[in-house]
Order: structure tokens, then sequence, then C-alpha cells
């Protein structure tokens, strides 16, 4: 996989109602959770950005791009759609979508959702771990644009309502890596930060907070 081809991109757009706070800034073992989903996603592709209506970022954010999008609070298609136009925009064939609440994804997220995507004829691939698909996680072809926004405008909003539109391939991974043994665990949550916290407390030696 030549990542060069490929632009990452961090949706970071969400309200993080049931957090309470806004989450990308939480605290998961004193780093936040945007600095470690930078830390991991920036060396599998060949540029990285943050999509995100706010201003305030985390500081560990300030040397990447923030991207913004035409729908704030529309939900993650809108972002999707926003790096889609900046991938093409720069050269980029491919773009991979990465969630900000998700800090133990495989390191080889992207290549593995590469290979998935050149075994198929489909439009993207999506992330899934045994019956649970992580659709946040996935790489676009650039070409895909114009259907994903044809779809927006025609009111879908939700990752599952694209395969209504475009054809999704699947790229399963192993359970392990993350709590309760998924590598996708997401943060919703105070109590799933604390979980998330406890599992790098078992594995690493974390410092608890």
């Amino acid at each position: 996989m030549d990542q060069r081809r490929i632009m990452g991109l961090i949706l970071a757009g969400g309200a993080s109602r049931r957090f309470g706070a806004d989450k990308r800034h939480a605290l998961l073992d004193g780093r936040s959770l945007l600095e470690r989903v930078i830390e991991r996603a920036r060396p599998q592709v060949g540029d990285l950005l943050v999509n995100t209506n706010q201003l305030n970022i985390d500081r560990q954010a300030a040397s990447l791009e923030c991207l913004s999008d035409d729908a704030p609070e529309e939900g993650p298609i809108a972002g999707v759609l926003a790096g889609l136009a900046a991938a093409g925009s720069r050269g980029f064939t491919l773009l991979a979508s990465f969630a900000c609440d998700t800090p133990f994804f495989p390191t080889d997220t992207v290549a593995h959702l590469a290979a998935a995507l050149r075994a198929s004829t489909a439009d993207y691939a999506v992330a899934s771990c045994g019956t649970i698909a992580h659709r946040i996680f996935a790489l676009w072809n650039v070409q895909c644009r114009s259907r994903l926004g044809h779809a927006f405008t025609k009111g879908a909003r939700s990752m599952r309502e694209v395969e209504h539109w475009l054809e999704p391939t699947w790229a399963d991974f192993p359970d392990g890596g993350g709590p309760n043994g998924d590598p996708f665990f997401n943060i919703n949550t105070p109590a799933e930060l604390e979980t998330a916290q406890q599992w790098l407390v078992a594995q690493c030696g974390a410092t608890k907070y």
C-alpha cells in the first residue's frame, strides 16, 4: 500500500451529548483522546486532518489542519464529504476516516482496509470485528463523493444508511487489543472512559488518574 495516496481525516465534529463535555479533550491516562488518535492515525496515511467546526482544539492538534463541513451537528457523513472534497483537490485517491473517541484501533487499520478494497469492486471498505461493524473506520474512494453527496441531500445521516447508496466491502479484524476484547472500543460516556482507563492499567501498567 502506498500511503502517500491516502489522506486521513479524524471525525471530531460530534456534540458529545452522552459524555456531557467535549470528549476529544477527555484525558485517558493523562493524554487526550484526540492526541491518542492522532498518534495512531498519522503513520498510516500520507496527510492527516481533523474535521471539526469548533475553534477550540487540543494543543496536540494544533499542527494539523482543521477542516470544517457545511452541516454542523448533522452527523459524520458531512465530515466525510468535506474530507473527500479536500482529498480530491490535493491529489489523493483515497480517504481514510477515523473516530476521535476510539483510541485503541489497530496500527494496521488503513492497510487492512486497503487490502479489502483492492480485492473488491466496492466503493469503500468498512472495519468490522466479528459481527460488529465499526463504520466510522472506513476507506473511501474519492470518486464516490458525488453519490455520497446525493445520499446526504436525500436525507442520509447515519453511516449505516450510506449502504443504501454506495457498495461497501468489509475488512474483518481479530478480537483483542482493547477493552472487552474490542480493538475499536469507543468512548461515549464517562463510564466507558473509566473502563478504558482500567484496561490500560491492566495491560500497560498505566498510572491511575
